[in-house]
C-alpha cells in the first residue's frame, strides 16, 4: 500500500494509471482508457430459469 504525507496532503493510494509529480512538470503523449464490463448478476427466489442467456457489449469508437 501506498501512503505519502506532506504537510496537509496526504495520498493513501497511487494506482497503475496515476501519478504524482512535484515541480514543473510538462507531460506529452500521455492516454489513459478504462474499462469495466459487468455480468448478469444473480437470479433470486423459486422456480425461476434463465435459459440461453446472451449477453453482447457494443464498443462505442
Amino acid at each position: 500500500m501506498t501512503s505519502i504525507k506532506h504537510g496537509f496532503l496526504k495520498i493513501d493510494t497511487i494506482t497503475a494509471s496515476s501519478g504524482l509529480f512535484i515541480g514543473t512538470n510538462i507531460h506529452q503523449g500521455r492516454t489513459s482508457k478504462s474499462s469495466i464490463n459487468e455480468g448478469f448478476g444473480k437470479i433470486k427466489g423459486k422456480r425461476n430459469n434463465v435459459k440461453g442467456n446472451t449477453a453482447m457489449i457494443k464498443k462505442k469508437i
